[in-house]
């Protein structure tokens, strides 16, 4: 289960984190996590993910109707700056807009195999996000169980691809 230290505003906006030990190499399952058309098998929400221009990527997600009684789904698109920083393997991403919002997920070592952390800062504050980012840490933890060697994996497009 996903661990969360105490939240907490951070420059006026809320700040949510969330982490997840599993039993996996880091740096193999840093490899994978950073590759962008991987982002879809594990971020909440995301369907699709492709390289733009420079650093940024063009991503679509289903994303709740504004009304809390409203159980439909609506589909959005955006781009948003995205880069990898190899050496302390993490992923750092950012978008302007309604909501701005930044986030990072990094994989650290741990005695077990690996400690995926990702925190999110943004204009919005649901506990929706907190739920988000715990089915993210959940699907990659779903990864590794169902697939060991995760560099196997198609990208993509490719055969067996998503």
């Amino acid at each position: 289960m996903p661990t969360a230290p105490p939240g907490g505003i951070v420059g006026g906006m809320p700040d949510y984190q969330r982490s997840l030990t599993i039993d996996a190499d880091p740096d193999e399952l840093f490899q994978f996590l950073s590759k962008i058309e991987n982002l879809p098998k594990y971020f909440s929400r995301m369907t699709q993910a492709k390289n733009a221009t420079g650093d940024e990527v063009r991503v679509k997600a289903k994303v709740p109707e504004a009304e809390p009684d409203n159980p439909e789904q609506q589909t959005v698109e955006s781009y948003a700056n995205f880069s990898v920083d190899a050496d302390n393997r993490a992923l750092h991403w950012s978008s302007a807009g309604e909501h701005d919002y930044s986030g990072e997920l990094q994989v650290t070592p741990a005695d077990e195999g690996a400690t995926v952390s990702v925190s999110l800062h943004t204009e919005h504050d649901s506990e929706q996000i907190n739920d988000g980012i715990d089915e993210t840490l959940q699907n990659v933890a779903e990864l590794v169980a169902n697939r060991p060697g995760l560099q196997e994996w198609p990208a993509q497009g490719q055969p067996g691809g998503v």
